[in-house]
């Protein structure tokens, strides 16, 4: 009797899984209270960072930039300055011609690397066309030599291009969006047409001998073109390439020509070179125009959206609200 009433009482008195503990529901509690405490403690110390991450991270962007412009702009004047000078960038040149006419394979691969270069930091490269025209004109014949120092070329200007495009993008483009696309309708509308008809615009610029391909290679990284049509429009470099490569592989017979068939030569060129200009400005100011009184008409509905709600959301109408009498 005494056993069973001993078991009984154990029974009772074990704890079961729906028995309430006050001390383990407390330190719970205070547990849970803790832990979120620490959470907002951290989470907050986390925001009050951000800020400061962020300006750090825009700071040495800004240094990036500064150091890339002081170089870009240092070699730039030093090519100006040196070819009105000792030229020692044209001897160099030459230099590296001669080596090329020796090592035709490594060659094409080093002129690839150097008009790249020299695309980027704005350095004339008809000396290394018409030479490269030259070379490989004497070492593979008038027809081989063309078709291979036009796409030499064509793939180091085309490669140099590309970096300009993506120099001047991250250099400039945000600059210029906030300091004058934003700001003046004009300007919006300049870089407006040249987003939507880029492709044309920049294939008929890069036919026009006379337009500095040097110079629309920076412009097409700041104006809203994209990447794929820039690329696309550099297709329209291929004539001009080839034409002073052959220049430069038949350089010796143009020698033996008359003074006359010379000056017809140069000045067909540069007729051509000033109509294919003329298209593009025509073009670019068709589209300008356009994209102007899409601007315009934008702004005018705005002003009429405002003028219609109020400043404070409140719709104003010159209707009266009928009086209700009393």
């Amino acid at each position: 009797m005494l056993k069973k009433f001993k078991t009984n009482a154990n029974v009772v008195s074990s704890p079961t899984p729906y028995d309430y503990d006050e001390s383990s529901a407390l330190t719970n509690h205070k547990y849970k209270r803790n832990h979120a405490n620490n959470m907002t403690t951290l989470a907050s110390c986390t925001d009050a960072s951000l800020p400061k991450d962020d300006a750090l991270s825009n700071s040495g962007s800004r240094i990036k930039k500064v150091l890339l412009s002081t170089a870009i702009i240092s070699i730039v004047l030093f090519a100006i300055i040196d070819s009105q000078t000792n030229q020692y960038i044209k001897t160099a040149f030459e230099s590296f011609l001669d080596w090329i006419s020796t090592h035709l394979i490594p060659g094409m691969f080093a002129l690839i690397a150097v008009y790249a270069l020299a695309t980027v930091t704005c350095i004339p490269g008809s000396i290394l066309t018409i030479g490269s025209g030259f070379v490989y004109g004497n070492a593979l014949g008038l027809a081989q030599g063309v078709a291979v120092a036009s796409f030499v070329v064509f793939i180091g200007a085309s490669c140099g291009a590309v970096l300009c495009f993506l120099i001047g993008r991250y250099l400039m483009r945000e600059l210029v969006s906030e300091r004058f696309v934003a700001r003046y309708p004009i300007i919006k509308a300049l870089d407006q047409s040249i987003k939507h008809q880029g492709l044309k615009i920049f294939t008929l610029l890069r036919l026009s001998p006379i337009v500095p391909f040097n110079i629309i290679n920076y412009i097409g990284g700041v104006t809203a073109i994209s990447f794929k049509d820039y690329s696309l429009a550099l297709l329209g470099i291929l004539p001009g390439t080839v034409l002073y490569c052959f220049i430069g592989a038949s350089a010796g017979s143009l020698l033996e020509t008359d003074d006359t068939m010379n000056g017809t030569f140069t000045y067909v060129g540069i007729g051509v070179g000033i109509v294919l200009g003329l298209l593009a400005v025509y073009l670019i100011s068709i589209q300008a125009k356009k994209e102007f009184q899409s601007i315009v008409s934008l702004q005018e509905q705005e002003t009429r959206e405002l003028e219609e709600f109020g400043s404070d959301g409140s719709i104003h109408s010159n209707t009266e609200e009928p009086r209700v009498g009393v």
